[in-house]
């Protein structure tokens, strides 16, 4: 009987969700991501199946003094991958980056490498959308540079919310890309000092990892949120890509289908 009176009661009441950083905070997170990818190229199909491990942390590096800004740093601190192509499989890790003698290994580890240890810089207001973005000279755009386009960061709404109320999104990771993601999010539950949101939505775009592209996919999944800092706590996402891609004048469709899971130390 409380139990039910506390959650009818709390079913009339109101909560905000926003993002309530400090300067200072460090985050540390775990991306793990099963993804197959295929592709046509001169009339035949490839079928790649990768694991792709990550290790990012985001650190705080300025909050305004009205806190309508707060600027972090995302640096990719590690990763793995795993990765199976036409029964031959290459395994790269940065933490033992010399263990593969595979060509195509090293090609891996070359381009992997080039986004480690390079902070991405981003602003975003308190609901998360982003402001700016600064990836800088040498980072490579073929990494997901705010996370936004996998669930690491709900984007809340302008004003109070219930418990099972509903709100749509519209945002642009990179503001220098049309990359662009419609989401619709539901606030399932509270538990403590947690939230769990649900989301799902629409992907499209004409430019994909800095290359023209014909991009259109779907994003479903859910996240946990701590309250009092707005800041994903775990997130489960399922991801569907229809592409094309214009390569040296020859068109590449490729479909991506991934399920990725991010977990805050």
């Amino acid at each position: 009987m409380i139990w039910l009176i506390a959650n009818i009661t709390f079913a009339q009441k109101s909560i905000r969700l926003a993002y309530q950083l400090e300067q200072g905070q460090h985050f540390e997170m775990l991306i793990k991501n099963n993804q197959t990818i295929s592709m046509s190229m001169a009339g035949q199909t490839m079928v790649l199946q990768q694991q792709v491990e990550m290790t990012q942390t985001a650190d705080v590096t300025e909050v305004s003094a009205d806190k309508q800004q707060m600027a972090m740093d995302l640096t990719y601190t590690a990763i793995r991958l795993k990765q199976n192509a036409m029964g031959m499989e290459t395994v790269w890790d940065s933490k033992k980056p010399d263990d593969n003698s595979n060509p195509i290994g090293k090609q891996i580890g070359e381009a992997l490498g080039k986004s480690l240890n390079k902070p991405i810089h981003i602003v975003i207001d308190p609901v998360g959308k982003p402001m700016s973005l600064d990836k800088g000279s040498e980072n490579s755009q073929k990494v997901n540079l705010s996370g936004l386009e996998t669930g690491m960061m709900v984007v809340f709404p302008e004003h109070e919310l219930q418990l099972n109320e509903s709100w749509q999104t519209k945002i642009q990771p990179d503001p220098s890309s049309d990359f662009t993601i419609e989401s619709t999010y539901v606030l399932e539950s509270i538990s403590g000092k947690k939230a769990t949101i649900s989301f799902n939505g629409t992907i499209s775009g004409t430019k994909m990892m800095g290359e023209k592209a014909l991009v259109s996919g779907t994003i479903t999944g859910k996240s946990e949120v701590n309250l009092q800092t707005g800041w994903t706590l775990s997130s489960s996402v399922n991801q569907k890509l229809e592409m094309e891609m214009e390569q040296q004048g020859m068109r590449i469709p490729m479909q991506l289908s991934s399920f990725i899971e991010l977990t805050t130390k």
